[in-house]
């Protein structure tokens, strides 16, 4: 939770503290020289697919795999259970969802 809130106050802080250097490089007496926008893109471009592929290698360890299916979160007495990869063989259905069972009689209030 702590994470979250931090990158919500960066996420906020971010344009005021972008625009104070800015307003502060403006005013002063050495200006910076322009920037090389080709290499800094290069830069930015490798670090981007960096990132990625890092992000697929991590991710990759809790991704299912052939074979597999999904069983989605679901709500069981007041709790989520979070989802889970099953091998394809031992998925049953699930008793909720039991279509042979005739529905209940509405209340009969109404």
């Amino acid at each position: 939770m702590t994470r979250i809130l931090l990158l919500q106050i960066a996420s906020f802080l971010l344009p005021f503290a972008l625009f104070l250097i800015w307003r502060w490089q403006r005013t002063s007496d050495k200006p910076v020289t322009p920037t090389p926008v080709l290499k800094l893109s290069a830069a930015g471009a490798v670090l981007v697919m960096i990132v990625m592929i890092v992000l697929v290698l991590f991710d990759d360890s809790r991704a299912g795999h052939q074979g597999q299916d999904y069983i989605p979160p679901r709500l069981v007495d007041g709790e989520i259970q979070p989802g889970y990869f099953v091998d394809s063989g031992t998925v049953d259905q699930d008793p909720d969802e039991d279509q042979d069972e005739e529905p209940e009689d509405p209340p009969a209030g109404r």
